[in-house]
């Protein structure tokens, strides 16, 4: 496997992610101010539900393309036509069981919306075998451009159609749009087709390991959404709406930092996946890479929260604000924790990502369990100690698996842990009144730091950085 090809995939794919995140970020703002807390709070509750079925009627058959790498034409075409095969089941479920989901919740809306929504999952089979073989294959630059495309358009619908006055249809609006683009650049881009044919027998290993992987993905669904499905039942939609959107300023970024170190790293894993150091040793560096800019992005918002969301996003969200500063800390843990199940799958365990996962999902339940006793504040404060928790039981099973020294875990996060002590020392200044500043100049300053630590311990790697761009600008 080429480096300099998983060099330039990584490149494409942090450049894409950039441009989308910066998209993301001006699309939540318009749309937060079109939009009503309670819109987001059914999206998270439709999307939640639809996720909860597909997890019992469908596999993860990229992950096994990906792994065993040389596949015929003739195993390509079972596994296509059983995967759509598949999702035309996980349809009929979810429109058959909507108004049960609108009943537990006590929101009749949600039958409506849960009908438009299972759209997407008719689209997503038409292309996602070829899409796979485009990641099989390090096709990270036509991958980029895809994504790209379907986020742009997609974005575009959903303003459009929050401004029309679509309300929570724009939200789904956006993501339907969005793998609607996706389909058809997809199939522009990779010409394979399948066959007319289909035996089982020959992909008996493939669905084998696609199983392992779906019960470790499975697990993750849990792990991620156990709150949304408790939290709907015992809180109102517009709390559920706070809650939502408090998660996805943290999470969002989160996500679009892990899609790439996953993207690249699980197929490229899986070009050594017999060298374990290799492994551990480009764990630790992406892990590093991670940190240096989210820890510091987490810390920042959270102690800026107020001044960022009321300018931002509109007084309309102030009840927010309190929940944003909490789950800051848990997407600051979350972002070094959320890709290291690449590892595992690409040694050929991906059922070690179940097991940790499992062990996440209890502690997340019980975080929850416990602090919907007291309200959604306890809630999001015991998610950030089982956030942690959870850490630590990841770090333990990956040692035993690929031992590691300590120090390798310290030394990436070195910097990033220096920075988030000297901003929290900053703003209990700030607080005490013994550092006497505006708002805004406790933001300003709180950035100037930041880049300051940031260049201090990471140098060498900001400077390689630039020669990539550099290299790739000429």
């Amino acid at each position: 496997m080429s480096k300099s090809k998983i060099i330039k995939g990584g490149f494409y794919l942090t450049i894409v992610n950039v441009l989308s995140q910066l998209l993301a970020i001006v699309v939540n703002i318009v749309l937060a101010r079109l939009l009503l807390p309670e819109d987001f709070g059914l999206v998270a509750l439709t999307m939640t539900f639809i996720g909860f079925i597909i997890l019992f009627t469908s596999m993860g058959f990229g992950a096994s393309i990906i792994h065993e790498r040389e596949t015929t034409q003739q195993k390509l075409s079972s596994i296509y036509w059983l995967n759509f095969g598949l999702a035309i089941l996980s349809f009929i479920i979810i429109i058959s069981t909507a108004q049960f989901a609108a009943d537990f919740y006590d929101e009749q809306q949600l039958t409506s919306i849960v009908f438009v929504a299972a759209i997407n999952i008719l689209i997503t089979p038409l292309f996602i075998i070829h899409y796979k073989l485009l990641e099989r294959d390090l096709e990270f630059k036509t991958i980029s451009k895809i994504n790209l495309s379907g986020t742009v358009i997609g974005s575009i619908a959903a303003v459009i159609g929050a401004y029309l006055g679509l309300g929570v249809y724009a939200l789904i609006l956006q993501s339907l749009v969005s793998s609607f683009i996706r389909l058809i650049l997809v199939l522009l881009f990779k010409r394979w087709r399948p066959n007319l044919y289909f035996n089982f027998k020959e992909i008996k290993g493939m669905v084998w390991y696609s199983l392992k992987f779906k019960a470790s993905s499975t697990a993750l669904y849990f792990e991620r959404n156990i709150d949304y499905l408790i939290l709907g039942k015992f809180f109102s939609s517009v709390i559920l709406g706070y809650y939502a959107f408090a998660y996805n300023i943290m999470y969002t970024p989160v996500k679009r930092i892990s899609y790439i170190f996953s993207e690249v790293l699980f197929p490229s894993f899986s070009s050594f996946k017999d060298d374990k150091e290799k492994i551990i040793n480009g764990y630790f560096k992406s892990v590093q890479l991670i940190a240096m800019v989210s820890i510091p992005a987490m810390t920042i918002l959270a102690f800026n929260a107020e001044l960022i969301i009321q300018t931002v996003f509109g007084q309309k969200w102030d009840a927010a604000i309190p929940i944003v500063r909490i789950l800051c800390f848990a997407g600051a843990i979350q972002s070094i924790s959320q890709f290291g199940g690449v590892i595992f799958s690409s040694i050929g365990k991906p059922e070690v990502t179940m097991y940790v996962s499992i062990g996440r999902t209890i502690l997340t339940v019980l975080a929850i369990v416990i602090g919907v006793q007291y309200g959604v504040l306890w809630v999001a404060y015991l998610l950030v100690a089982a956030k942690a928790i959870a850490y630590l039981l990841f770090l333990v099973v990956l040692n035993h698996h690929i031992p590691f020294k300590g120090i390798q875990l310290l030394k990436s996060l070195k910097g990033p842990i220096i920075s988030l002590v000297t901003l929290a020392a900053i703003y209990i200044l700030f607080y005490l009144q013994y550092l006497n500043v505006g708002e805004w100049s406790l933001l300003g300053v709180m950035m100037l730091m930041s880049l300051i630590v940031l260049y201090v311990f990471h140098k060498q790697t900001i400077i390689d950085i630039f020669k990539v761009l550099k290299s790739k600008a000429n």
